[in-house]
């Protein structure tokens, strides 16, 4: 009997070895992957943090207690995300490219650890993903506040570009209007109507995504209020729409005033469809033979746009770059998990924190309908608008703990 005391001993050490890096390093790295864009400034770094405070930690944390896999192999969306990789790294194969489907294996490893990450914090730690989440929006807040700050101290025409990893205005849009969009839902649930946080967050998120002159955000975040009021009809919703004209008129006025700015607020009404519809009519031409299967993930996106001076390498809507490496097959795949991610939100929308996570997952599917392409990639913005929001989203499956809303609208644990 002695014998196996050692064995037992091993096994205590290792788990609990396990279950403190789900408690401490995991959300330290969820709280880096979510700000880390705002403060660090060679995206390089902004890849080697995640993989050493995120990635490698949850490897590590199912590699000590492997009985976890299995729980985490349950569900659905994870499920999903499998077949779905699956099926893009066998389209390497027909994509013409010296690429194997081993050499690719890394970027939905990274992704799969993202959602692993996610939902074993959720599962040990009932409420510190969401708290830790919380969290990084506040930091977003007051990066948004200092960087309009800066903005307008320096003088700086055109654009609001961003800081740090942030390096283009497309791409700052991507990440706060993601935060612009939690607040949007924080306040939305939240029992006061003026509530003094989520406000003041998303007036100031809502005049940096209007100063980035992008309207991808304005468009997604329109959906994420249709989805908010299909969800839980509340009278205040009338009053984010009127807050959103309003801003974006005080905005214009602010800019018709400082003149070094440059930038007017009709551009986003006149500045047309920036070639897209000839980039998305070139991305359909180049798969008319290969409708089906598509050309395969590594293969070259090269698109001649007549009227531009050069090439383009991005599809500008994220569904049609999916279409464009898996064809039919691998958009069905892709489009399945939306629709399951959808139908369990609208199942349990009396969550808070699921209604929370299913609205960034709008914000994000919307605002991919005129950008993006890289849907397997390292950490980057476009994880903001696709693998965060549907983290968030898998993780609710397994929060044992998630409030829900009663039938005289207060709050209870379940």
């Amino acid at each position: 009997m002695s014998s196996f005391l050692p064995l037992a001993t091993l096994q205590t050490r290792t788990q609990q070895a396990s279950n403190w890096l789900i408690c401490y390093c995991l959300p330290l790295g969820w709280l880096i992957l979510l700000t880390g864009m705002f403060w660090i400034g060679d995206r390089s770094d902004y890849h080697k943090l995640f993989y050493a405070t995120l990635a490698l930690p949850t490897l590590i944390a199912v590699a000590l207690q492997p009985s976890q896999i299995k729980l985490l192999l349950q569900q659905p969306l994870i499920r999903l995300f499998l077949l779905f990789s699956a099926y893009i790294l066998l389209s390497v194969l027909w994509a013409g490219t010296d690429e194997t489907p081993l050499s690719t294996l890394k970027r939905p490893l990274y992704l799969l650890m993202l959602l692993f990450a996610a939902c074993l914090i959720s599962l040990k730690h009932p409420g510190k993903l969401e708290r830790t989440t919380q969290i990084a929006a506040v930091v977003a807040v007051l990066c948004a506040g200092l960087s309009l700050g800066y903005f307008f101290y320096e003088g700086a025409g055109g654009r609001f570009s961003g800081y740090g990893a942030l390096y283009n205005p497309l791409l700052s849009s991507h990440v706060f209007g993601f935060f612009c969009a939690y607040w949007l839902s924080r306040w939305y649930l939240d029992d006061q109507l003026t509530p003094l946080l989520p406000l003041v967050a998303l007036a100031v998120l809502w005049a940096l995504l209007v100063f980035t002159g992008s309207r991808t955000p304005l468009l997604a975040l329109s959906a994420c209020i249709l989805w908010l009021a299909t969800c839980q009809w509340k009278p205040r919703i009338l009053l984010v729409i009127a807050a959103a004209i309003g801003m974006a008129l005080a905005a214009k006025a602010l800019l018709s005033m400082a003149a070094p700015l440059q930038l007017q607020v009709d551009d986003l009404l006149t500045r047309g469809m920036s070639f897209r519809p000839a980039i998305w009519q070139e991305v359909l031409r180049q798969l008319q033979d290969n409708l089906w299967l598509g050309l395969g993930y590594t293969h070259p996106q090269v698109f001649h746009v007549p009227g531009h001076p050069f090439d383009l390498a991005d599809t500008h809507n994220i569904e049609l770059a999916v279409l464009f490496c898996g064809g039919i097959a691998g958009l069905t795949l892709w489009l399945l998990m939306y629709a399951y991610a959808m139908t369990y939100a609208w199942q349990r929308r009396q969550q808070p924190a699921v209604l929370i996570a299913s609205t960034l997952v709008v914000f994000g599917f919307f605002a991919g309908l005129t950008e993006g392409s890289a849907f397997f990639s390292r950490p980057k913005e476009q994880w903001f608008l696709i693998w965060i929001p549907l983290a968030l989203l898998a993780a609710t499956r397994l929060n044992r703990k998630l409030p829900t809303e009663t039938a005289h609208g207060s709050i209870e644990k379940v």
